[in-house]
């Protein structure tokens, strides 16, 4: 491989290593979920004392575990896509056209996202804004942290991406096989 893709190479690697540990830790959010779901099911079966917090706790966990781990998933190639002609194509016509979906959707959303994530996020964190549909009233802001957060993601796993694809647009392969580096790792 020419040494001027061993820079974006290892741009990657790293952006990649940051969204691993970024989705390693989003994983142990199914932990207090689980939890908290556990013990919403015992209080309220076992000893008729059902909680007021665990619902809420539970979607927003869950809306967070969904959100947080879409960087991840773009990573490994999880995210849907029609591979009905893509797989035939050689790789650098998959990274053009990969990059040009980057460029011109995914970006302007993710971008969007983030930026309009950060005003909901502030909104709620500035007025103290609760979720009055609940009995409990938690706090939105640590729940809506998670959408310019998710964003942030996405943006930085959206640059590894873009790193990939023009190294295969100079070499004609895909510098980084990331759906067999996945099934490797677990």
């Amino acid at each position: 491989m020419p040494d001027k893709n061993q820079g974006l190479i290892s741009i990657a690697r790293k952006i990649d290593h940051f969204t691993d540990i970024a989705g390693n830790i989003v994983a142990w959010m199914i932990i207090p979920m689980i939890l908290s779901l556990a013990y919403e099911v015992v209080a309220r079966y076992a000893f008729g004392a059902p909680t007021i917090w665990a619902y809420d706790m539970t979607f927003m966990l869950y809306g967070a575990f969904f959100m947080l781990g879409s960087s991840y998933t773009l990573k490994i190639k999880g995210h849907i896509r029609t591979d009905m002609f893509y797989d035939n194509w050689p790789p650098r016509k998959q990274a053009l056209v990969d990059l040009t979906c980057y460029v011109l959707l995914f970006y302007p959303f993710a971008l969007i996202f983030t930026i309009v994530g950060w005003e909901y996020f502030y909104k709620a964190f500035t007025s103290d804004e609760r979720f009055v549909s609940s009995p409990w009233m938690a706090i939105t802001w640590p729940f809506k942290l998670t959408l310019p957060l998710t964003g942030f993601l996405l943006c930085i796993q959206g640059a590894s991406e873009v790193c990939k694809c023009i190294v295969a647009i100079r070499s004609n392969h895909w510098p980084i096989n990331t759906k067999e580096a996945a099934i490797q790792h677990g």
